[in-house]
């Protein structure tokens, strides 16, 4: 993937996000970079926030959480966040790439999943894997136990055929299927993505996951509070 680097002068980033309100609904979490606003800048924002008012649902933010650079709906809105100004950044944007679109779930826990809303044929040929890979353990169970199944009584026959009608559920359930086995399975919806290619949604999912599960906060701060002691006792 070819990439442009890109300065941002004065992005602003995310200090609180609220409970319940219409930013964690958004997707926006603590330590978000926001580097656009639609077409505002992040300046213009943070001196007026009011100036977020033309914006639609459909329009996007431009965001580095971690390392990842990806572009979230700007959906209910950012009501609940609190934000301010943030030295300059350095990315690197893909050159030519049209963003697929995602839909993101967290759980109570902090676990992210992403699933995008058109999902290739070749998934389809590998339904376990397709499972895996988005968290969808319901399905990958089901499926894993028709299988073994189908051959351990009928036969490799009666298995093709089971393959073949779990092939035929894949396809024709896709996107919609994962979504309502994920919120069956806890994930609740936290925002409209846009994400350059698989690895960096896969990215996204892990930083996000870092930075909202309480255990590794609290181990990120004991680890932040150690490394301070260590510089005041060198000091």
């Amino acid at each position: 993937m070819t990439t442009e680097p890109r300065t941002y002068e004065a992005p602003a980033i995310v200090t609180h996000v609220a409970r319940y309100m219409p930013a964690e609904r958004t997707g926006v979490i603590k330590g978000d970079i926001i580097l656009a606003f639609g077409t505002l800048s992040p300046a213009e924002v943070i001196e007026n926030r009011e100036a977020m008012a033309g914006l639609k649902r459909h329009d996007w933010l431009l965001i580095q959480r971690g390392t990842v650079v990806f572009k979230l709906a700007f959906g209910e809105g950012l009501e609940g966040c609190l934000m301010e100004a943030h030295a300059r950044v350095e990315v690197d944007l893909p050159l030519g790439v049209d963003y697929p679109t995602w839909w993101g779930g967290v759980q109570s826990g902090g676990a992210m999943v992403l699933i995008p809303d058109k999902i290739s044929r070749l998934w389809a040929l590998l339904p376990s894997l397709l499972y895996v890979r988005f968290r969808n353990w319901m399905m990958f169970t089901a499926t894993s136990l028709v299988w073994l199944t189908a051959y351990s009584v009928e036969g490799p026959v009666t298995l093709i055929i089971a393959y073949l009608i779990t092939v035929a559920v894949a396809a024709l359930g896709g996107p919609s299927m994962l979504r309502d086995a994920s919120e069956k399975q806890g994930y609740i919806g936290r925002g409209h993505y846009a994400i350059a290619s698989y690895r960096d949604a896969a990215a996204l999912e892990m930083v996000t996951e870092e930075r909202l599960n309480p255990h590794k906060i609290k181990k990120a701060a004991e680890a932040a509070a150690q490394q301070q002691q260590a510089e005041s006792a060198a000091a």
